[in-house]
């Protein structure tokens, strides 16, 4: 179930034989942003699709289908996580209330991939939190590099940044008072 659409939101994936399934259910209207990606790998196949298709056909008489073998999939570097992609297809549109299904498909239903939900970009604590915690799996399983990588980049940059600078200002003050105590006994 993918909670608040309209909110920025990856959800990293792989295709292992069959279709992938997410919803999204709103009782409100909403802006619907949808985007594919694939991770940029040796050998990783750029034809994975998705349909987009109301869960009931209440007044939701439409479907959205991002055809991605027919695409012409661009590369695209992420500066937050530090990361390659290719960018597939994507679609904006204004939905109504309602249930919605989202499948992930590619031709033989197999390969990575992220699935984009939402333009709104919001930082709230708890995702940063989580964001710390799951990178170096995700680096490791999702992008086959070393678990340490997760934080060479500006995720790292602003966790590692203001602990870096406490450090500093910490040793500084302990030099000056080392040197002052010295001072003091001559």
């Amino acid at each position: 179930m993918i909670r608040n659409p309209e909110v920025s939101q990856a959800f990293y994936g792989e295709l292992t034989g069959k279709h992938d399934h997410y919803n999204i259910i709103e009782e409100e209207g909403f802006d619907l942003y949808v985007s594919i990606l694939v991770p940029d790998l040796p050998g990783i196949g750029k034809d994975v699709s998705v349909a987009i298709e109301p869960i009931d056909e209440i007044d939701n008489n439409f479907i959205y289908f991002l055809n991605g073998t027919d695409f012409q999939w661009e590369r695209y570097y992420e500066e937050f996580g530090g990361d390659w992609y290719y960018q597939g297809p994507d679609i904006k549109a204004e939905v109504g209330p309602g249930g919605y299904d989202i499948h992930v498909m590619s031709t033989d239903n197999l390969g990575k991939y992220v699935l984009v939900v939402g333009e709104k970009e919001e930082f709230p604590l708890d995702e940063i939190i989580n964001t710390i915690f799951t990178m170096p799996s995700l680096k490791q399983d999702f992008f086959e590099k070393p678990a340490y990588t997760a934080y060479f980049n500006l995720i790292g940059l602003f966790i590692f940044g203001p602990v870096i600078l406490v450090v500093i200002i910490v040793v500084l003050v302990l030099l000056f008072l080392a040197r002052r105590s010295k001072g003091k006994k001559k």
